[in-house]
């Protein structure tokens, strides 16, 4: 009960510590007394409801479908400075209980980030803010270097 008790303790302070590290740290915490192996130290997790949620598993693109695939339309070119080229990519951020979506629009020249928005799903409209950010920022670097 010492074990579960000190496991219950370090899950508060670290609720995504996952079990191989919790078994370690408990080796470590009662050296003399007696720690059960790793697979019995599973068990007892597992009887006393202290498991992890699995994780969703998340899908990454697959560009091996069906649907039509657009050209590279910039195979070989190489932009020479700020603004003459943007790249766009969405990418997820794990949350406790659920994920959202992170849609980025970049510089490949400078690798600046030029415009972001975070949503909870991967609508097109999102990843059009993030542009529509971008564009407003390049206008306003633009008017402030003119005057």
């Amino acid at each position: 009960m010492r074990i579960v008790d000190a496991v219950k303790q370090i899950r508060q302070m670290d609720p995504g510590i996952g079990y191989y590290k919790l078994w370690l740290m408990t080796k470590r915490m009662f050296l003399c007394d007696w720690v059960p192996g790793r697979d019995a130290f599973l068990g007892l997790l597992r009887d006393f409801q202290l498991m992890q949620k699995r994780p969703k598993p998340r899908h990454t693109t697959n560009s091996n479908h069906r649907y039509h695939k657009y050209k590279n339309l910039i195979r070989g070119f190489v932009p020479t400075r700020p603004n003459e080229l943007w790249v766009s990519d969405i990418t997820y951020i794990d949350l406790v209980d659920d994920c959202c979506y992170l849609h980025l629009v970049t510089d490949a020249y400078s690798h600046k980030i030029v415009g972001w928005c975070l949503s909870e799903t991967l609508e097109a409209e999102h990843t059009l803010e993030a542009l529509r950010m971008a564009v407003s920022q390049a206008t306003a670097d633009e008017l402030s270097v003119g005057l």
